[in-house]
């Protein structure tokens, strides 16, 4: 293996910008490294404005002495994974799951951190207000027809919603839908009878 050619630092960049998890890559003080294209699009910061400076930028305020303790267990025990919150450009709260690996040189010491990090789902989704209404009530069981009458549109328009927020949603049906709602925050769960 020692005798194949070096992967030339502009390949390996394009490696990472055509993934689809955002990976960035921090030195031991922190400063931020690699920060893919997936990092971009997941925290709305180019590459050109987080090389060089930490990666506080996309932790929200109150996370930080976390992210200090994920980043202590990750140096210890060689990697963390979790679920945590994390701020974008536009100020918007994304939750994410992460996973934190500590790479070591040759000799074994340590190098960088890696953190290959994913939306959890519902998380980021941009959705009309309309849209969210129509989500609102499919948490709570309502039906296509009823949800028609309660907004006074026609139970296609209604339709068309649904379509479209299981299609954002990337799921297949109305209750993974409510599902991935309430588990973003994004609706109410269902009320249950007293």
């Amino acid at each position: 293996m020692s005798d194949l050619p070096a992967v030339p630092l502009k390949c390996l960049q394009g490696i990472l910008d055509v993934v689809d998890v955002a990976v960035s890559c921090m030195d031991l003080q922190g400063r931020v490294q690699v920060w893919n294209r997936a990092s971009e699009e997941l925290s709305g910061w180019t590459r050109e404005e987080m090389l060089g400076d930490t990666a506080d930028r996309v932790v929200p305020l109150g996370a930080r002495e976390e992210r200090k303790k994920v980043v202590a267990r990750t140096l210890a025990e060689g990697q963390a994974v979790g679920t945590y919150s994390r701020v974008r450009k536009d100020g918007t709260i994304v939750h994410i799951e992460m996973r934190m690996h500590l790479i070591r040189d040759e000799q074994g010491e340590p190098h960088c951190i890696v953190a290959l990090v994913r939306a959890l789902p519902g998380h980021g989704v941009s959705l009309t207000p309309r849209q969210r209404e129509v989500l609102e009530y499919i948490a709570n069981g309502r039906t296509n027809d009823d949800i028609a009458r309660r907004l006074v549109v026609s139970r296609r328009t209604v339709e068309r919603h649904v379509a479209s927020i299981l299609d954002r949603f990337g799921v297949e049906n109305r209750a993974a839908a409510a599902a991935v709602a309430v588990a973003a925050g994004l609706a109410q769960p269902k009320a249950t009878p007293a």
